[in-house]
């Protein structure tokens, strides 16, 4: 799905977004990695890759990165950080333009809860229907709590701005997210089988590493 340039929700943030956000997640990132380790020549796959943060880790030990987003400014600023070594297109999550199957490693980090809710389960399937049968999918994304004080009071407070920021219909796409469970709750209704899992950021974030076996529930 493309969107013209005045309708980009991004188009005034994206200029300090690495400042304020990425600098944030810098820790968050590594930790992400270790979820599921770059492998030289592997496929890998970024739905929502924003900046092109995490293609950059990948891609600087030699995998081949993919990376889709909606918002024409924060793929400019992906095309600036990474030039010619990764393949980057403007399009819908709900809609992939790759083949079944040609996928090692599928990202998503904070991109489903912006999603609206009648589309969040098109983009599980893209998902799964573009990673291999032996490949994995790794997604980050907000929980509704317990959080921990102070770190999880903090980092909530900090992620109330940061989508208030982000535009209305951001806000309120994210808002129905936690109502629904966050994160745990899509991975639930999804039927992909968890491989690790962990909570971090005093219980406002979860990494969910899955395989495209369906699980036993």
């Amino acid at each position: 799905m493309g969107m013209e340039l005045h309708k980009d929700p991004y188009r005034n943030s994206v200029k300090i977004y690495d400042l304020v956000i990425g600098s944030f997640n810098t820790a968050l990132k590594r930790k992400r990695q270790r979820f599921a380790p770059p492998i030289r020549g592997m496929k890998m796959l970024d739905v929502g890759c924003g900046t092109g943060a995490d293609l950059e880790l990948y891609s600087r030990v030699g995998c081949d990165v993919y990376g889709v987003d909606v918002s024409p400014a924060m793929l400019r600023a992906a095309r600036r950080r990474l030039g010619d070594r990764a393949d980057l297109c403007l399009c819908s999550a709900a809609q992939l333009p790759f083949k079944d199957k040609f996928f090692d490693l599928v990202l998503s980090t904070y991109t489903l809860h912006e999603i609206p809710y009648e589309d969040r389960s098109s983009v599980i399937l893209e998902m799964m229907r573009v990673v291999k049968s032996n490949g994995r999918i790794l997604l980050t994304d907000f929980l509704p709590g317990p959080f921990r004080f102070p770190d999880g009071w903090i980092n909530e407070m900090l992620n109330f701005i940061a989508e208030r920021l982000a535009g209305r219909q951001h806000y309120k796409n994210g808002r129905d997210f936690i109502r629904r469970g966050g994160l745990r709750g899509l991975v639930e209704h999804s039927r992909l089988k968890v491989e690790r899992q962990t909570v971090v950021g005093g219980g406002n974030i979860a990494f969910f590493l899955l395989s495209t076996q369906c699980s036993d529930r």
